[in-house]
């Protein structure tokens, strides 16, 4: 039987990349966090637009903002990461394992990062089940 070469899921390289974990959370690569860091970004927004399938995610000061999510730093400085479980399900990530992309961090932007989910990533949507019709004659016979 032949070899086949491994593909690793997670980027590696000097890319930044944004991973969707199974516990729901947001975790960045070290590039990215190194980045974020630079940027002393400690809380954000996230945003979504349903229709384009895109997320974004922006930077704010207000710690009091009840909706921003603040980043944690891993201490090794290899990464970063938040928890936002209920924005993950909101936007219907299948998060039965852990999904990563690159992404572009642009701190001079509107938004620090603005990524397109891929289709792969969404949980299928089942289709709503139609009403069953019972035919006249059983309902008639009491069935």
């Amino acid at each position: 039987m032949p070899y086949e070469v491994f593909t690793r899921k997670v980027q590696r390289m000097g890319t930044p990349t944004l991973s969707f974990s199974k516990l729901g959370q947001v975790a960045f690569n070290q590039t990215a966090a190194n980045v974020l860091q630079k940027e002393t970004i400690e809380h954000v927004l996230l945003l979504w637009d349903s229709a384009a399938g895109k997320m974004a995610i922006k930077s704010t000061s207000n710690k009091k903002d009840t909706r921003a999510y603040r980043i944690r730093y891993n201490d090794k400085g290899n990464g970063a990461m938040f928890s936002a479980k209920t924005f993950v399900d909101y936007i219907g990530v299948d998060i039965s394992e852990r999904r990563s992309m690159p992404v572009e961090i642009t701190p001079n932007n509107e938004y620090l990062i603005e990524v397109k989910i891929p289709e792969e990533f969404l949980r299928k949507k089942t289709q709503q089940s139609r009403p069953k019709i019972i035919e006249r004659a059983k309902l008639e016979k009491g069935a």
